[in-house]
């Protein structure tokens, strides 16, 4: 997707071809939207198609997206300038614009030296004061920001005023939601959403210079990064088999490094799957269980629904 705070990086740092001459803000890895969906490697198919009859992919109460859709919305980013300083709506709020609240993290895959990530206010900051300058360039000065570092991850949940880069690579995960309030654009004069972004901005104060989200390390060797109501993220970095349950509920896996092979069990035989850097693939909840065997290396990301 072309975005004007778009670059070239997504390329270089995970091997995705991109349209030439163009600066590509982010690729949609996984989604299910009313104006597109996934389309399943070497078939016509689609993830919409696939969630005419949810449960088997999903899950037996999983939440699903406004109209029925696939709960979850993963993409990379590309922010070689700043993205604008922009809020998302919760879900009841969402619902009056015809869509899912965007509950979402990123997990920074590269950090240049002018990296940068705004989430929530500085200490001591108003409503009364925000209200005031939130459309113009003084808002700059009341907002956190701070330099981030390859492996952090952060949670921006609805309502978090917040904008992403300079010079940052990331993994987004997300509701399956493409709602965004813009407060300000950095004088790019694009169109920003003023009142509805204050409508919905939380103004609570950052409570450490860094908002990171503090990983756990699990007994499996694997680290969950986060886990909320929406999504929980984990991630691998293997160098031997690693087999993984879905406890019955969909489980997203995307290659962030490396080569390998998905592989599940079948009625006759076992099915597989070829995946390298760059790559997503969604084992359905009706599957028990599944593997994945690298072919040297793969450092991977495995999200599933959250924690409820």
């Amino acid at each position: 997707m072309p975005k004007v705070w778009g670059g070239r990086a997504l390329d270089r740092v995970l091997g995705i071809e991109l349209p030439a001459g163009e600066a590509i803000g982010e690729t949609w890895e996984l989604y299910d939207r009313p104006e597109g969906s996934s389309r399943l490697r070497g078939s016509a198919r689609t993830l919409a198609e696939l969630m005419r009859d949810p449960v088997p992919l999903v899950g037996r109460g999983v939440p699903l997206g406004h109209g029925g859709t696939f709960p979850l919305l993963l993409k990379f980013l590309d922010a070689r300038d700043a993205l604008s300083v922009q809020v998302h709506p919760d879900d009841a709020a969402a619902r009056l614009d015809g869509d899912t609240g965007k509950n979402e993290c990123c997990v920074v895959l590269e950090a240049g030296p002018d990296a940068r990530i705004v989430r929530g206010f500085r200490q001591g900051v108003t409503a009364a004061e925000f209200a005031a300058k939130a459309a113009t360039a003084e808002v700059e000065a009341l907002l956190c920001a701070f330099r981030p570092e390859v492996g952090d991850t952060i949670h921006i949940p609805p309502g978090t005023v917040h904008a992403i880069g300079p010079d940052v690579v990331v993994f987004e995960v997300q509701q399956n939601s493409d709602l965004t309030y813009r407060l300000y654009d950095w004088g790019r004069g694009r169109q920003v959403h003023v009142d509805k972004a204050l409508q919905h901005a939380r103004v609570e104060p950052v409570a450490a210079a860094r908002p990171v989200v503090q990983p756990k390390v699990l007994a499996d060797d694997g680290v969950q990064l986060i886990a909320t109501r929406d999504f929980r993220v984990r991630r691998y970095s293997i160098r031997q088999s690693l087999r993984l349950a879905t406890e019955a509920r969909f489980v997203t896996v995307t290659v962030i490094a490396g080569k390998g092979t998905l592989t599940w069990p079948g009625q006759r035989t076992f099915g597989s799957l070829s995946l390298a850097t760059g790559d997503t693939a969604v084992v359905p909840a009706c599957i028990a269980g599944f593997e994945l065997v690298p072919n040297e290396h793969l450092n991977i990301m495995i999200c599933d629904p959250g924690v409820g």
